[in-house]
């Protein structure tokens, strides 16, 4: 049972780690050519390798050889984590996954604005945390959103206020062309006079 749950978690990371879209001229790669490494965490996919296109191949020999790469500590992160989505209801997985899409869907800054505040999050004292988790449970599902929007116009606030302190027209480029200096004439050069 857990080298099946094993074969599970490194099957599932496989598939996670994606790779860019292979070309269909690549030929598949066989079973004897890949690398013991390789070979010893790919081994649930032994008997179906052959059958697998040449871009799934590719997508789990990267995650191999991703696999292969982690520190014992990353490993048993990894580990939880598939432990976990195991233990989710199919409805709960459906869920995660719309989210996710979701996630890919916004622009590029507002899935750094997530990704920042997911670490300061992570970064916090545990009692902090606490705090935050039962100030949030407090504020009832119905008010939630009111309450995102304000603090978004405020963090926006903040920010415009961050910037009003910088003067704008120093940063303007077509300010900068009028201060600049008349050239002064290159030593030993002289005038053109024949225009």
């Amino acid at each position: 049972m857990k080298q099946i749950s094993l074969a599970l978690l490194i099957a599932w990371f496989l598939l996670l780690a994606g790779a860019p879209e292979i070309s269909a001229q690549e030929q598949n790669a066989p079973w004897d050519q890949l690398s013991t490494a390789e070979k010893q965490v790919l081994e649930p996919f032994r008997d179906r390798w052959r059958d697998f296109p040449a871009s799934k191949q590719k997508r789990l020999q990267k995650g191999a050889n991703r696999w292969a790469n982690l520190p014992p500590e990353e490993r048993g992160t990894v580990k939880k984590r598939f432990q976990r989505w195991k233990n989710l209801s199919p409805k709960q997985r459906a869920r995660v996954r719309a989210k996710f899409q979701d996630f890919k869907r916004l622009p590029r800054n507002k899935q750094d604005r997530i990704r920042r505040a997911r670490h300061w999050f992570r970064n916090l004292p545990e009692e902090r945390k606490e705090k935050l988790r039962q100030r949030w449970n407090n504020i009832p599902p119905e008010k939630r959103s009111t309450w995102r929007k304000k603090r978004r116009q405020k963090i926006e606030q903040d920010q415009k206020n961050h910037l009003n302190g910088f003067d704008k027209n120093r940063f303007n480029r077509k300010n900068d062309r009028n201060r600049l200096k008349p050239r002064s004439p290159r030593p030993n050069h002289q005038p053109r006079r024949d225009r």
